[in-house]
């Protein structure tokens, strides 16, 4: 037992990863965990245990069995031997291997039937879990290692730098591959600058990890706090390669000020990872969907200003008024420029939101066509089949 809890503790604290270990009655010999678990997620993993042991017995002695529930919580599972008699399994989990979205939560919500006030509660959970990624097969690895190997306790040494021992013994050769990694950083961060602007999502994914790099050392004692100085630089890169792409000032500083909240409040290093992926999304998407370059200026004004506001009671008087223009000017030219009516596009802005809304599955088609501006249902109901050709109920039962 002794063995045992030492063996738990190590992958507990190596990976900072809940370890739970039952008998073949599938009683509890062992449970470290940091007890934050939602007592649904409990029983879930209670309803996997027959199914894992099931896997196990059908395979080789030093296996790892894996496996994603409906909660898009991962688990490992090992057999637990005792002089080659099997005593029982070792559950190491939950984990995360997918970034963490609001779009992830709803899915995973809309999966198992929970109502819409599981959303912080579930929120919250997940910002506690270890993401893996794409390491969990070579953890798993470690873990049947660890499992199965006798333990070893090793002893830690430290050495102290005392100054005169800080200069390196550096050769010119030295300076050369220290200034081809950065050329080589500073090219990526061109192509990723890049991407940004033309709105290439795949591209921009692509050079930022190549020209990310490791600067925690620069706030010693609180990479946390590093890490933060780094996202709000990318935050900032980001917002500057999306107005060099044609994306307004008004629009890209709401997106600015929302993730800079977000870095704010991040709590955990995945927090930052996830929110430079969301980040890195929302700016090509601003640069995609939000773009207004060759357009005249009544026209960049009108559509920065529908886009930010199509939701509201807006129409072409109203929007002329709040841009500075005359009613007739801002039509005609509007007209002339994107082949649409003011009205036309305000309409398809709505629909398009009224179809993300759809999709998340969370409100009635009532709720969502006052939600996206439309003052009835009947309104609502007959731009939108006039856009989709199918009515919204139709749409929301295609899906």
């Amino acid at each position: 037992m002794d063995e045992l809890q030492s063996k738990c503790w190590l992958i507990k604290n190596a990976f900072n990863i809940d370890v739970h270990t039952v008998d073949n009655q599938f009683q509890t010999i062992l449970h470290i965990s940091d007890d934050n678990e939602p007592l649904i997620f409990v029983e879930a993993r209670k309803k996997i245990y027959l199914d894992l042991k099931k896997a196990l017995e059908k395979a080789n002695k030093n296996s790892i069995c894996f496996h994603t529930d409906s909660f898009q919580l991962s688990y490992f599972a090992v057999t637990l031997f005792d002089v080659d008699q099997d005593e029982g399994m070792v559950l190491v989990g939950p984990f995360l291997n997918e970034r963490v979205t609001d779009q992830f939560i709803w899915n995973v919500m809309r999966a198992n039937h929970l109502e819409n006030n599981w959303l912080k509660p579930l929120e919250n959970f997940y910002k506690s879990l270890t993401f893996l990624g794409q390491s969990y097969l070579s953890i798993g690895n470690l873990i049947v290692n660890i499992l199965v190997n006798p333990p070893v306790d090793s002893q830690i040494i430290t050495t102290i730098n005392h100054r005169d021992q800080l200069q390196p013994n550096v050769q010119p050769q030295d300076y050369y591959h220290s200034g081809l990694d950065v050329k080589l950083r500073y090219e990526a961060e061109k192509n990723f600058l890049h991407a940004i602007e033309m709105g290439d999502k795949e591209m921009a994914m692509k050079a930022w990890l190549e020209f990310r790099g490791d600067f925690l050392y620069r706030v010693p004692g609180n990479p946390l706090r590093a890490r933060k100085n780094i996202t709000f630089s990318f935050n900032t890169m980001n917002r500057l390669a999306a107005a060099k792409g044609g994306v307004e000032p008004e629009y890209l500083h709401a997106i600015s000020e929302k993730f800079a909240l977000k870095i704010e409040a991040a709590v955990s290093m995945s927090d930052l990872d996830a929110i430079d992926f969301t980040m890195l999304e929302e700016y090509c998407d601003a640069v995609k969907n939000f773009a207004v370059k060759g357009y005249s200026s009544v026209v960049r004004k009108a559509l920065m200003y529908i886009n930010l506001n199509f939701k509201e009671p807006i129409n072409v008087q109203s929007i002329a008024d709040e841009i500075g223009f005359n009613r007739s000017y801002l039509a005609r030219k509007f007209k002339e420029e994107l082949n649409i009516s003011v009205i036309e596009y305000i309409h398809q802005k709505r629909i398009e939101e009224a179809i993300f809304l759809i999709e998340q599955g969370r409100l009635s088609i009532t709720d969502i066509g006052i939600q996206v501006g439309f003052s009835s249902y009947n309104y609502f109901c007959k731009v939108f089949k006039g856009i989709k050709g199918m009515t919204a109920t139709d749409y929301k039962g295609s899906k």
